[in-house]
């Protein structure tokens, strides 16, 4: 039996102001867990892509009544926070009120119907993370940790 066990921290977070238009709200330093990680899957999932396969995934959570544009460039979701903030580059798009998006960790690196990350993720554990690049740093949005501890 497997038991696995998460640790989230919300690192630095972001608050939306309204940018020209009611559709979109761009993003500055300030406070909120605007952005988080909402959930994620290591192994088992039960989710399929639209391939047709059970994959990894990570879902983002707009916890706002405001919609979210996250502008290419900017935004970055990775594997291995420690080292590598950079791993992948989510590309420009528009997350709804209090909408959840999946970003599929299955190693495609594509943008399809769904987007798909450039890495899977470990089911032995590894430290997940959301980051967003201002003034040349990767500012750490939401780190999730987690590890699975054979029982």
């Amino acid at each position: 039996m497997f038991i696995l066990a998460i640790g989230c921290k919300k690192e630095t977070t972001l608050s939306p102001l309204k940018s020209g238009t009611p559709e979109a709200a761009t993003f500055t330093e300030g406070i909120g867990g605007v952005l988080i990680i909402n959930n994620f899957s290591a192994a088992g999932s039960q989710k399929q892509n639209e391939f047709g396969y059970a994959e990894d995934w990570i879902e983002l959570f707009n916890t706002t009544g405001n919609s979210l544009k996250l502008e290419s460039g900017k935004w970055f979701l990775t594997d291995n926070a420690d080292s590598n903030p950079d791993k992948y580059e989510l590309p420009e798009l528009i997350i709804e009120p209090y909408g959840k998006l999946i970003i599929w960790c299955d190693d495609l690196n594509t943008v399809a119907n769904d987007i798909h990350a450039n890495f899977k993720l470990s089911s032995s554990g590894e430290k997940i993370g959301l980051f967003y690049l201002a003034d040349n740093s990767f500012l750490p949005i939401d780190v999730c940790s987690y590890c699975s501890i054979k029982k």
